[in-house]
């Protein structure tokens, strides 16, 4: 049920500011698609395609901060940094794998219909 409460401290609103955004979902679901939930930074990166190196970093962070994945550093050279989901990250997998299902099913209509409204 919802309720209003005051922006930095309601438990729905901090959790959309975290995912509500162009990337968010993407950069999880590439890393629940990874083997063991677990992935280099590049590797991301290059999953991704069009997301900046700036863009996947910070979004990285956001994650990190709020418990979602874990950075890994291995002291080698070349530098190689992992990502793993968390017991937090991976909880995400099924409201997540509900909103691609609901996506798939509706994604035409939606499209049809904002394609309706620019055009009226």
């Amino acid at each position: 049920m919802y309720t209003k409460c005051d922006e930095n401290a309601c438990p729905v609103a901090i959790t959309l500011s975290l995912l509500a955004n162009k990337w968010s979902i993407r950069i999880l679901y590439t890393l629940f698609m990874a083997q063991g939930h677990v992935m280099r930074f590049n590797e991301m990166r290059r999953a991704l395609e069009t997301i900046t190196q700036r863009e996947l970093s910070r979004q990285l962070k956001e994650f990190e901060s709020a418990g979602i994945v874990i950075r890994t550093v291995h002291p080698v050279v070349p530098p190689m940094v992992e990502y793993t989901l968390t017991g937090l990250g991976r909880s995400l997998h099924e409201p997540i794998e509900s909103l691609a299902l609901w996506a798939e099913k509706n994604g035409e209509l939606v499209k049809r219909n904002r394609l309706e409204k620019i055009q009226s």
